[in-house]
């Protein structure tokens, strides 16, 4: 699996028509662990720290942007932790920034004016993520391009790379979801695996995650 890493001004969010003037109160926004990212929803846990720091999380609730916002904790610098949850708005908007292939994964952060984006995926959905950018004359900068890593305590540094990758593709496309999204069958389809193969690539992950999880 490749790693590419680009950051993009967040001026360039307003030249695609999408407008989330609620981002225009917060001074960073650091997005920690991605529960669900789907068509119909994006769930996550991040850190959030305002420009005002009387301001509460429950502003940021809006049509257009989040549809629930729940405060978890507080930082000593003052960063709120927060669950948020969107629709298919913000769905969209990663779709429009070609985001329907490959995997979102952390880092992802708005700071500073800028939108750093993590996408995970095999070199040719790189590629077409790149094209997608590209394509939509998207402005950009290309931080790092390379073989994705995992920090040595991550969970999924116990998987091999085709583990992680059917693991990865599996979780996007909802097989773990309830009910499923996708079965076996259909995850062989879009990987151009056997059933069997794929069957037997996400019983060893699962294993071998639980193995590491419940050992420690």
């Amino acid at each position: 699996m490749r790693k590419l890493i680009i950051e993009i001004p967040t001026e360039e969010l307003g030249k695609m028509g999408i407008k989330l003037p609620q981002l225009e109160t917060i001074r960073s926004i650091k997005f920690h662990y991605f529960l669900r990212q789907d068509e119909e929803e994006f769930r996550a846990v991040s850190e959030i720290e305002f420009k005002d720091p009387t301001a509460e999380v429950e502003d940021l609730i809006s049509r257009d942007f989040l549809i629930e916002a729940k405060l978890l904790g507080r930082e000593k610098n003052g960063a709120r932790i927060v669950m948020m949850r969107s629709g298919p708005v913000l769905s969209k908007v990663l779709q429009l920034v070609g985001m329907n292939c490959g995997h979102l994964f952390p880092p992802l952060e708005i700071t500073d004016g800028k939108i750093k984006i993590c996408f995970i995926g095999s070199e040719e959905e790189v590629k077409e993520f790149l094209e997608k950018v590209n394509g939509a004359k998207i402005g950009h900068r290309v931080v790092s391009l390379g073989d994705a890593d995992f920090s040595p305590t991550s969970p999924l540094n116990q998987l091999t790379e085709k583990q992680r990758e059917i693991l990865v593709i599996a979780h996007k496309l909802g097989y773990y979801e309830v009910p499923r999204k996708i079965n076996t069958e259909a995850l062989a389809e879009r990987t151009g695996l056997v059933v069997s193969t794929v069957d037997e690539h996400l019983r060893k992950a699962e294993q071998r995650l639980m193995t590491y999880l419940l050992g420690h």
